[in-house]
């Protein structure tokens, strides 16, 4: 009796009009990840926390400088309980890092941050850690024991976490001195990284 079941390679060959979809499909992820910026997807040792946010994208004026509309009352509490704002850093560059205290990843990139922090600190540049999770008394405490150089905040007006759209640790973002946005990250940063991403807020040096 004749077989009628088609042959097995038949059976396997994808059809031209499924196949060409594929293509491009593929090809249409291989460029977003090849062309995706710095803070797209966070890295596997991002320390997430809550639930995705947008934030503020590159090229928008930073929330709570001096050039944002001052309506929005961002406030912070220094780690002797003086209220802070961004505003007070106008005119320049500033590196804000959301940590958290019990944050693997934020300590790991802690020394890069505290050597580019030494490196550009005579040119201008403003590292500010902002704390939006723990209170003041465990930010105080964990600043101490560490022996952090730059200033530490924590989010007394519980409003940068929404503005900026912080939903894990460590986040970074890079202020120009006229308060746009110029870089973010979301993870952990490499010594190259940083470097990179300063180079973007810092103005070359003349020779």
């Amino acid at each position: 009796m004749e077989n009628e079941t088609p042959p097995t390679t038949a059976r396997r060959r994808i059809p031209m009009a499924v196949a060409l979809p594929l293509v491009a499909v593929a090809a249409l992820a291989l460029a977003f990840v090849a062309t995706r910026p710095l803070g797209g997807q966070p890295r596997p040792s991002f320390f997430v926390i809550d639930s995705a946010a947008p934030g503020v994208q590159v090229g928008q004026i930073a929330p709570g400088t001096a050039e944002a509309p001052a309506s929005q009352g961002l406030t912070l509490t220094d780690l002797e309980g003086h209220p802070i704002t961004l505003r007070d850093f106008a005119g320049h560059p500033l590196w804000i890092i959301f940590w958290k205290t019990d944050c693997d990843p934020c300590e790991a990139e802690a020394p890069d941050v505290a050597a580019a922090y030494a490196a550009h600190r005579s040119e201008g540049l403003v590292v500010l850690g902002i704390d939006v999770w723990d209170t003041s008394a465990a930010v105080r405490d964990y600043a101490g024991k560490h022996g952090l150089a730059y200033p530490i905040a924590v989010d007394s007006s519980t409003a940068f976490k929404p503005a900026y759209g912080i939903w894990g640790a460590p986040t970074h973002y890079f202020i120009g001195s006229d308060g746009i946005i110029r870089d973010r990250y979301f993870g952990p940063m490499t010594a190259a990284m940083i470097t990179e991403s300063l180079d973007r807020v810092i103005p070359a040096s003349t020779p």
